[in-house]
C-alpha cells in the first residue's frame, strides 16, 4: 500500500492555500479594502490558480513514482530470469543476460509522462497498470480538464482570468483535494499492490 502520509502532506499544501486566498479574498473586501489585494486581484488569482495545479501536478507525480518503486521492489526481490522474462514480454529482439530482470524505472521516467491534465493522468496511470478509469476519478473530468485548460492559457497565452474569482479559486482547491483523495484510494485499491483486493 501507499502509506497515507503521501496523501496528507499534499492536503495540507492545499489547504494552507486555500487559507492565503481566503485571506486574499478578505482583504479585498474590508472597508476600506486592502489596496494590494482589491487592486490587483487579478494576479493573485491567476498565481494562485497556477499554484493549485501545480501541488497537484507534483502529487500526481510522487504518488505514480510510490505505486511503480513499490511494484518494482516487489518484481526485483522476485529474483526473476532476466530472459524468461524478456521472451514472456516478446522481446525477442532484446539482449539475452544470464541475470535477474530487475526493473529500473525512476522519478525521471514518470515526471516525463505526469501532468494534471485529465487525459495525460489517465494515459500515465495505464501505462504503468492501473485502470483509473473504473474508479470515481472519471467524475470530476470535465472539471480538470477545464481547469488545467485555464490554467494554460494564464501560463502560455496570458490569460486574463477576469472570469475567476477568489472565491472560484477556494472552489477549485476544494475540488482538487477531493480529485486527489479519489485518485489516492483507486490506486492503494489496485488489485497489483493491495492485498485486500489480492486476496478477495
Amino acid at each position: 500500500m501507499i502509506q497515507e502520509a503521501l496523501l496528507k502532506t499534499y492536503q495540507t499544501q492545499f489547504d494552507n492555500l486555500k487559507s492565503v486566498v481566503t485571506e486574499s479574498k478578505n482583504r479585498s473586501l474590508t472597508d476600506p479594502p486592502d489596496a494590494l489585494f482589491y487592486d490587483h486581484q487579478n494576479v493573485f488569482i491567476k498565481s494562485y490558480l497556477v499554484s493549485a495545479c501545480s501541488i497537484l501536478e507534483a502529487f500526481i507525480q510522487d504518488l505514480a513514482v510510490a505505486y511503480v518503486d513499490h511494484l518494482q521492489a516487489k518484481i526485483n526481490s522476485a529474483r526473476l530470469p532476466l530472459n524468461l522474462i524478456t521472451w514472456i514480454a516478446e522481446h525477442e529482439k532484446a539482449k539475452l543476460e544470464f541475470k535477474a530482470f530487475e526493473g529500473n524505472k525512476g522519478r525521471k521516467d514518470i515526471e516525463d509522462m505526469v501532468s494534471p491534465n485529465y487525459w495525460k493522468t489517465m494515459k500515465a496511470f495505464e501505462r504503468i497498470g492501473v485502470d483509473l478509469s473504473k474508479s470515481g476519478v472519471a467524475d470530476f473530468k470535465d472539471f480538470i480538464a477545464s481547469t488545467i485548460e485555464k490554467r494554460n492559457k494564464v501560463v502560455h497565452h496570458n490569460d486574463s482570468a477576469s472570469d475567476l474569482s477568489f472565491k472560484d479559486i477556494i472552489n477549485t482547491v476544494d475540488t482538487f483535494e477531493k480529485y486527489s483523495v479519489c485518485i489516492f484510494l483507486a490506486i492503494n485499491g489496485d488489485p497489483f499492490i493491495s492485498t485486500q483486493a489480492l486476496a478477495s
